[in-house]
């Protein structure tokens, strides 16, 4: 259910960063009185981020330090039971018991506080109501060969309707939209990672043919794939580190 988790320290400088559309969700504590903006929006609460499918601007003043557990669609219900659907293209404050990283001296204290808010939020029975889409997300998304929606719903005896709209309420998109979100997600990683043409990539990624593949960029990050890849690798020459999960120029 958890797919990371992470801390970010900006060091003796401010630094500006764009996020770009992201199928995952996060839970984030500012640690030490850290405070920053996401959005034009100071935040130094305990702030939970839904699926977006929008860029994200924000700015860390130096010093910030972070806390960040990020989840999968489906994972942050059966530990906050907030519904996607509330959470989508923002960010909500939570009430967590205890200050995560209040009595930690180094980072290995830290994930163990990390490891036991986790145990002392997590529920069971809302586990269990997350877990059709959880077997539904490893095998369309962790599959090695490639599977349509209704060809799952086919194979396991599951209803599409019934699937598309607990999925809805849970992450805030329909099991298509987030097939999209996806897709684009996929093709943007290797944009960043990977040396392939972009016509490798957007097949890679799924796309039929080219054109898909840069309208569907477009509708996400509004220009084409081969305009982001300069700013990436302009981004890349001028700072020598490029992490898509957090910065983007």
């Amino acid at each position: 259910m958890i797919e990371r988790i992470w801390v970010l320290e900006s060091g003796n400088e401010a630094t500006d960063v764009l996020i770009p559309p992201s199928q995952y969700m996060q839970l984030i504590v500012p640690l030490e009185g850290s405070e920053y903006i996401w959005n034009d929006m100071p935040n130094d609460k305990n702030m939970l981020e839904g699926i977006s499918l929008q860029t994200h601007c924000v700015h860390y003043p130096a010093g910030t330090k972070l806390l960040g557990i990020r989840f999968y669609p489906f994972g942050v219900f059966p530990f906050l039971e907030c519904e996607g659907k509330d959470l989508l293209n923002q960010m909500m404050e939570v009430s967590l018991p205890g200050k995560p990283g209040l009595e930690a001296v180094n980072d290995e204290e830290l994930l163990n506080e990390v490891y036991h808010l986790l145990h002392v939020l997590y529920d069971d029975l809302s586990y269990q109501r997350i877990k059709p889409l959880k077997d539904f997300y490893q095998t369309v998304r962790w599959s090695e060969d490639s599977m349509s929606i209704e060809e799952y719903c086919k194979l396991n005896g599951t209803n599409y309707t019934t699937l598309n709209r607990k999925f809805s309420i849970i992450t805030g998109l329909s099991t298509k939209k987030f097939e999209r979100l996806v897709k684009f997600r996929k093709s943007l990683c290797n944009l960043i990672d990977s040396s392939d043409k972009l016509t490798e990539i957007g097949a890679d990624a799924g796309y039929f043919d080219q054109a898909h593949f840069i309208r569907e960029f477009k509708l996400f990050l509004h220009c084409t794939p081969a305009t982001y890849q300069s700013l990436i690798q302009s981004a890349d020459k001028d700072t020598q580190i490029i992490n898509y999960n957090f910065r983007l120029f």
